[in-house]
C-alpha cells in the first residue's frame, strides 16, 4: 500500500488512530500469508481456516476466547482456540516445525521493523507545513500553470468515443484485435503484453507547489520535474489526437458525494475502457449533462524517446501532478496503473479534508457492522470480502468520513491466480459478461485455467460491484 500513500505515514496514523478512538473500532491482525515456516517452507493459510477466524471476528465469538500472553517479540496476544481452527495454527510459534528459526526470524523481522520506523521520527515535514494540523490541511504553494494539452477537450476529438455501454465496448475490443470473448464465460480476454503489472520504478509524482511540501519523497514517491512532466504529458495526448479514434469515460471516484471527485480517463485502448468503466462509478444522464472533471488520466502507447535526457528510468513513465490532479500512463497496458493512479491523487486529496483514505475491503453486517481488511496486494482482500453473509462495501480502496466508511472505486480488480469455484463462489460468478481478465490462460475447450500461472501470477479480471 505505500506506493499509493504520497502523504508522511504519520498522516495516516493519525486520522486512523482518531476513527478508531471515536467510534470504538476493533482492530484484529489475521494471518493470510505462510504458516508453519518461511515462504517456500511453510505453506500459504488455507482460506478455509481464515475465513473460520474472520467469523469468530465478525459474530463477536472472538470476544469469549482466552488470550495469550503477549509474545516477547511484537507484544501480540494470541486467541488459545477458536471453533474448527488448529490451536498450533493460532500460535505461529507453535506452528513452526523449527523453533530456532522461528526465533531468528522474529529477531530478525523486529530489527527491520525498528531500523523502517527510524524515518518517521524526522519532524522536517512539520517545518514545512505550518498549516498542517488536526484536520490535515495544507495549502501550500501558487497554482502551478496546466499543459497545453489537458486545455483541449478530448470530446472535441473527431474519433472520440464517450461512455460506450457494454456492447460497443466489446465491439471495439474484438475489432480492433485487443481481446476476445471468453466461450465459457463471456467475459473479455487480454493479454497486457510485456508488463504483467505495475511499474513501481518508473512511478514519478510532480516536485512542485504544495505537494513538494506534502509528499514523502523517497523511492516510492519519485519526483519528477513539472516541465519533465509536461512533456510526457504532451508526448501522450500528440499521440491520442492522432488516433482515428478514442476512448473517453467520465465518471466518479468516492461513493460520498460530500468527497467525491468526477474523474476523466482517456484512452488508446478500447478494453482499458472497459476496465475503466468497471472500476469507477458510473455517472447518470443527468448527472453527465454539466459534467466538468476534477481529475483527468490520459493513456496511450506512446513513446517518450527523450527519457533519458529529462532523467527518466525507462520510457515508461507512469507519473501523477497532485497539484493539477491529472495523470499519465505511456509505455505500459497494464490497467492497474490507471486505477491506481486516481486512488493515488485521492488518497493525497481526502487526508487534506479530513477523511481517512485506506487500501482495505470492507463489508457491513446484518446488523449495520463494518469489518474493514486491510492487507497488500495478493493477501485475501478480495476473497474476505467477497462473503455471502455480508454486505460488500469495496474491496480495495475506501473512505472514511463522519457518515462510515465508503467505497472510492465502483468495482472489483480481483487477483484471480488459483481461483476456485467451491473456495471463492462469488468471485467466479462475478467473472461473465462485462467482465475483464487479464493475462489468464485457456483450456482447449475455452474454459478459463485459473492454476496456470505461465504468463504471470499477477492473472487479474475486473467486473463492476453489481457483479457481486
Amino acid at each position: 500500500g505505500g506506493a499509493f500513500m504520497p502523504l508522511p505515514a504519520a498522516s495516516y496514523a493519525a486520522l486512523f488512530r482518531e476513527k478508531i478512538s471515536k467510534h470504538g473500532s476493533n482492530v484484529y491482525l489475521v494471518n493470510t500469508g505462510w504458516t508453519g515456516g518461511a515462504y517456500g517452507v511453510g505453506k500459504r493459510m488455507d482460506i478455509n481456516v481464515t475465513r473460520k477466524i474472520v467469523a469468530s471476528i465478525l459474530d463477536g465469538c472472538i470476544h469469549d476466547c482466552t488470550f495469550s500472553e503477549p509474545d516477547k517479540y511484537f507484544q501480540l496476544s494470541f486467541p488459545t482456540s477458536i471453533s474448527g481452527v488448529d490451536p498450533k495454527i493460532l500460535d505461529p510459534s507453535r506452528a513452526w516445525a523449527d523453533k530456532n528459526q522461528y526465533h531468528l526470524t522474529c529477531q530478525k523481522l523486529a530489527k527491520q521493523y525498528k531500523a523502517n520506523f527510524v524515518k518517521f521520527e524526522r519532524d522536517e515535514f512539520m517545518k514545512h507545513v505550518a498549516q498542517f494540523g488536526p484536520t490535515g490541511r495544507a495549502l501550500l504553494g501558487g497554482t502551478p500553470k496546466t499543459p497545453r494539452f489537458i486545455m483541449r477537450d478530448f470530446l472535441s476529438h473527431s474519433g472520440s468515443l464517450y461512455n460506450l455501454d457494454l456492447e460497443d465496448t466489446r465491439h471495439e475490443i474484438v475489432e480492433n484485435g485487443e481481446g476476445s470473448i471468453v466461450p465459457a464465460n463471456d467475459s473479455i480476454l487480454v493479454d497486457t503484453g510485456k508488463f504483467t503489472g505495475r511499474c513501481p520504478k518508473d512511478r514519478y509524482v510532480v516536485d512542485a507547489g504544495a505537494a513538494h511540501y506534502n509528499v514523502n519523497w523517497g523511492n516510492i514517491n519519485i519526483p519528477i520535474k513539472e516541465e519533465t512532466f509536461d512533456k510526457v504529458f504532451e508526448c501522450c495526448a500528440k499521440r491520442l489526437w492522432s488516433l482515428d479514434r478514442v476512448y473517453v469515460f467520465d465518471g466518479f471516484v468516492g461513493a460520498s458525494k460530500k468527497s467525491r471527485r468526477a474523474v476523466r480517463i482517456v484512452t488508446e485502448l478500447a478494453w482499458h475502457h472497459n476496465f475503466v468503466t468497471n472500476m469507477f462509478i458510473r455517472p447518470t444522464p443527468e448527472e453527465l449533462a454539466d459534467f466538468k472533471p476534477d481529475i483527468t488520466i490520459i493513456n496511450s502507447n506512446a513513446i517518450f524517446e527523450n527519457w533519458q535526457e529529462e532523467g527518466l528510468r525507462s520510457e515508461t513513465c507512469v507519473a501523477i501532478d497532485l497539484n493539477r490532479h491529472i495523470g499519465v500512463v505511456t509505455g505500459t497496458q497494464y490497467s492497474g496503473e490507471m486505477k491506481k493512479g486516481v486512488f493515488s491523487i485521492m488518497n493525497y486529496l481526502l487526508p487534506l479534508e479530513g477523511i481517512m483514505s485506506m487500501h482495505c475491503s470492507a463489508t457491513v453486517g446484518p446488523k449495520g457492522d463494518t469489518a474493514v481488511f486491510f492487507g497488500l496486494s495478493g493477501t485475501g482482500k478480495t476473497t474476505l470480502s467477497a462473503d455471502t453473509t455480508r454486505m460488500l462495501i469495496g474491496d480495495d480502496e475506501h473512505g472514511w468520513d463522519e457518515d462510515g466508511v465508503f467505497n472510492i472505486e465502483g468495482g472489483c480488480y480481483a487477483k484471480v491466480i488459483n481461483l476456485d469455484e467451491d473456495k471463492e463462489p462469488l468471485i467466479h460468478a462475478a467473472i461473465k459478461k462485462g467482465a475483464v481478465l487479464e493475462n489468464i490462460v485457456l483450456d482447449k475447450n475455452g474454459v478459463p485455467d485459473y492454476d496456470d500461472g505461465s504468463k504471470t501470477e499477477n492473472t487479474r479480471g475486473s467486473y463492476p460491484m453489481w457483479h457481486i
